[in-house]
């Protein structure tokens, strides 16, 4: 009985510890590049599916649509981040998961947000979710401003 009890607080408590609230910052380890906005995270315990705030990127694994033109591409640009560091910070100003259940987060490693990494490269698009501007948008606008002057990625790939 003892054992049952401690055991419940424990849980409790470590529970407490893992589940993120807006603002809040996580650090972790990239495990798996699901597509060129989606990332999979192991932090301690915890598994996360993050899906990037403010960047949208040609899907590659939609259901009911095919692979569109840059998809690939774009996952490959983050490919290079998989096995590294992970910082992951969520928004106020969003929510902190989406309808999938993925953590909605801005991420960074070793110093180089994945975000404006995609848009610097013209693998992505901003996007505002429901009209809610989010943070980092005037910084993400620019990035994707030069990269569509320059003709960067799906700027020039994807007429």
């Amino acid at each position: 009985m003892r054992w049952t009890a401690l055991l419940a607080v424990l849980a409790l408590a470590g529970c407490a510890d893992l589940e993120p609230a807006t603002g809040d910052r996580i650090e972790g380890r990239i495990t798996d590049v699901v597509d060129g906005d989606t990332i999979k995270v192991q932090s301690g315990v915890r598994r996360y599916t993050v899906r990037l705030i403010g960047i949208d990127t040609p899907e590659t694994h939609h259901p009911a649509r095919p692979v569109e033109c840059g998809g690939k591409r774009a996952t490959a640009a983050l490919e290079g981040f998989a096995g590294r560091p992970v910082t992951l910070r969520t928004d106020p100003t969003q929510d902190t998961y989406d309808r999938y259940d993925r953590l909605l987060a801005y991420a960074s490693s070793e110093g180089e947000s994945l975000q404006e990494h995609q848009l610097r490269r013209g693998w992505a698009r901003v996007y505002v979710y429901d009209g809610r501007p989010f943070a980092r948008l005037g910084a993400f606008r620019a990035a994707e401003q030069r990269a569509r002057a320059a003709g960067r990625g799906i700027w020039s790939l994807c007429r």
